[in-house]
């Protein structure tokens, strides 16, 4: 099970920090609430909640977690100001480990300050505030960005939480089983079925430090912000349509910024990137589409 950060300060909005805490709970996963200071207790701006904070984020380590939920409400706007918090949570979208934000939540990361060419989205209210710090916002229930996962407010939650329980799942496989240790490990084997070229049989095998893993092995030392969100895109678009994308289109889509960037960013080799991303093995179609 997953070791999840909760931020929380007070006027919390109750639902977007109860329910989520309540099925991550029910799923088994460890929860820590974090805020400004340890032992002190918050409500939520209606009352209908209570948080018992029991770590702090000057003393908090982004190593302890697997992923970070923050809700919205005034919660964020009491908390921007506190550097502990902004570096945590800069930290942490820096480790491309999983970050949830609801409502209000996306205020913190702006706090952050890498939104640039992120896709997101919010509580309307914050909308032109994430405009300004370079985010592209979207009218979605809820927007899955590499990492980062967002949703507009209360009437979003179970999509909410179901992309977050999903996401989750990588990191569950990766701690129930010893195999699946770090890329960085020399002695890494990947505990998954490939074929002769190298593409998974099973796309549900797939995690980070497997695709990093898999990035060595196609001559890439790093996996940077913009290799995940073209990853991720894959993915997602393999997910909904069961084959292979206009990769130029995606890449464009993904990454916002160069229509041409699979050339810059996996040596302009679509197959490099699919290979990565877990996909299996397209065949002659993946021709058509670089």
């Amino acid at each position: 099970m997953a070791k999840i950060a909760i931020i929380v300060g007070e006027e919390f909005e109750d639902a977007e920090f109860q329910v989520p805490y309540d099925r991550l709970k029910q799923a088994g996963h460890d929860i820590d609430l974090m805020g400004a200071h340890a032992a002190s207790t918050i409500h939520g701006k209606h009352r209908k909640s209570v948080a018992q904070i029991n770590v702090s984020a000057s003393v908090a380590d982004i190593n302890t977690y697997d992923a970070l939920l923050i809700p919205g409400g005034y919660s964020p706007d009491h908390l921007r100001t506190d550097q502990d918090i902004a570096m945590f949570v800069k930290s942490f979208m820096n480790s491309h480990k999983p970050v949830a934000a609801i409502g209000h939540g996306p205020e913190l990361l702006i706090e952050a300050n890498n939104l640039e060419g992120r896709t997101l989205t919010s509580s309307q209210s914050v909308k032109t505030d994430l405009i300004n710090a370079g985010a592209i916002w979207v009218d979605k229930a809820m927007v899955l960005d590499a990492n980062l996962i967002t949703s507009r407010g209360i009437d979003d939650l179970d999509f909410f939480c179901q992309a977050i329980e999903e996401i989750l799942q990588d990191v569950s496989v990766f701690h129930s089983n010893p195999q699946h240790v770090s890329s960085k490990d020399a002695d890494f084997t990947p505990q998954v079925e490939m074929d002769t070229e190298g593409f998974l049989q099973n796309p549900d095998e797939w995690n980070e430090q497997l695709a990093e893993w898999l990035a060595k092995q196609e001559g890439l030392d790093e996996l940077n912000e913009a290799r995940w969100q073209v990853i991720y895109a894959l993915r997602d678009y393999y997910k909904e349509h069961q084959h292979v994308p206009n990769f130029k289109k995606l890449c464009k889509d993904a990454h916002q910024t160069d229509a041409y960037c699979m050339e810059r960013l996996f040596d302009n080799n679509g197959s490099k990137a699919w290979r990565i991303a877990g996909l299996p093995n397209p065949g002659e179609e993946i021709n058509a589409y670089l």
